[in-house]
């Protein structure tokens, strides 16, 4: 009968911590409680709820090998020894270990956290390029349709566009600076066009620059376009356009160019005013992914 009032405590208990948004792997003083308490009888129906699709990493069995609860994650703290439970076990594919101290640490002994065995980065079916097969898993247990292995190592892809060049305006005589990052395995080329021209830039204008560098992610590059002393002529619509031996895409961002003199009042320009700015009619559009768009990758920070 003991046995059957501790494990309503437990439940009760657990429901608390979860209603209070607490994540099971972080109930420390629960299982503290837990291991006062000898394993008898499992009955099921008293176990501490587990939301479904709430454990990213897997579930695991408590130590008396009843209850289902959350598997702890990469970079999560755990218990090394299985004959306690303060921190929680690592899920599937995942070992509990602790770092050693970093040159200069006082901490001899730092809290052992859930590692994945597999260090290599794996292409997933989603298209997307995972550091380690665990957090393949994870994302996995996030998506709807469920995500597979389909290669180790990085995925093959056509270029895509992390960040596309934003609709800029400026008063002439003033500069601007058009930014747009793209991803792609293997590296893509990354060019400037202004719609109507037949030439990349910058070409031969003195007053445009184009500036470009790897990163910040992983198989990603960024470049910027740079245009000082504007002029009404620079009014249009520019591309960022990259391509690889996968396919080719583009972003473009829209510039409009103020005369001098002109002003906004709140992000909107004067009734008045308006008649003096040159516009563009035709806008810009969307950015649209072009042939050779499957099996996009998904970058990892480093």
């Amino acid at each position: 009968m003991a046995h059957v009032w501790l494990c309503v405590g437990l439940s009760l208990a657990a429901w608390v911590g979860g209603s209070l948004g607490l994540p099971p792997q972080h109930l420390g003083w629960l299982r503290l409680w837990e291991e006062g308490a000898q394993c008898g009888d499992c009955l099921p129906a008293l176990c501490p709820p587990v939301r479904p699709g709430g454990c990213p990493a897997g579930r695991v069995r408590d130590r008396c090998d009843c209850c289902e609860r959350c598997a702890n994650g990469a970079g999560q703290r755990c218990d090394p020894d299985a004959a306690q439970e303060f921190y929680g076990r690592c899920g599937e594919g995942l070992v509990c270990l602790r770092k050693a101290a970093r040159r200069g640490h006082s901490r001899a002994n730092p809290e052992p956290a859930c590692a994945c065995r597999d260090k290599g980065r794996v292409c997933g079916s989603d298209g997307w390029t995972y550091p380690n097969l665990c957090q393949l898993k994870e994302a996995s247990s996030r998506s709807e349709r469920g995500i597979r292995a389909v290669g180790a190592g990085t995925c093959r892809s056509a270029p895509r566009i992390l960040r596309g060049p934003r609709h800029t305006s400026n008063s002439a005589g003033s500069g601007v600076v058009f930014g747009c990052e793209v991803s792609a395995y293997p590296l893509p080329s990354v060019t400037w066009k202004k719609r109507g021209s037949h030439y990349f830039l910058p070409g031969d204008h003195p007053r445009v620059s184009v500036q470009m560098r790897g990163g910040p992610q992983r198989y990603s590059v960024s470049t910027w376009l740079q245009i000082e002393g504007l002029q009404l002529s620079d009014a249009g619509v520019y591309s960022c356009i990259s391509q690889n031996a996968l396919g080719e895409t583009s972003a473009t961002g829209k510039l409009t160019v103020l005369r001098q003199g002109s002003r906004r009042t709140k992000g909107h320009l004067k009734e008045e005013e308006k008649d003096h700015i040159v516009v563009l009619e035709d806008g810009s559009e969307d950015t649209q992914p072009q042939s050779g768009q499957h099996g996009l990758e998904r970058l990892e920070t480093l």
